[in-house]
């Protein structure tokens, strides 16, 4: 499996042949989203917020009118897991899906996307990201 590229501020050489990233605004930038299509059992609320936050992601601002039928089917396979009915064969598209539009943290690394933090041009830091503290036992 070939390696993942660094963020540019990570490579010791940083030739101009190499690939450059491209830096995603901190939230997208859509005034209206693309509807879900009308669909009979009506959609599920947790897949209506699940398309909101989609558009309203750094991710949304990369995707074109030509990604929309495809993030519906996408969309389709969180509402068939959300009604418990996604297969096993079903679940690793999904994730393949997933990856293909950079909606998890590893995709966007290999996608070379970077999201740029509200108010900043550097894009978020491994030492920005708040780290969660352990709770003592009571």
């Amino acid at each position: 499996m070939a390696s993942l590229p660094k963020p540019p501020e990570q490579r010791r050489r940083r030739s101009s042949s190499q690939a450059s990233w491209r830096r995603l605004p901190p939230a997208g930038e859509f005034d209206r989203p693309p509807k879900l299509p009308v669909r009979k059992p009506a959609w599920l609320k947790s897949t209506r917020e699940w398309w909101a936050v989609l558009w309203a992601s750094p991710m949304a601002t990369v995707y074109v009118e030509a990604d929309v039928q495809a993030l519906v089917r996408l969309a389709e396979m969180v509402e068939e897991r959300g009604r418990g009915t996604l297969s096993k064969t079903e679940v690793i598209a999904m994730q393949q899906l997933e990856d293909r539009f950079g909606l998890n943290p590893k995709s966007r690394r290999a996608l070379q996307w970077e999201i740029t933090q509200a108010g900043s041009e550097k894009p978020e830091e491994a030492g920005d990201v708040p780290t969660l503290r352990a709770v003592p036992d009571a």
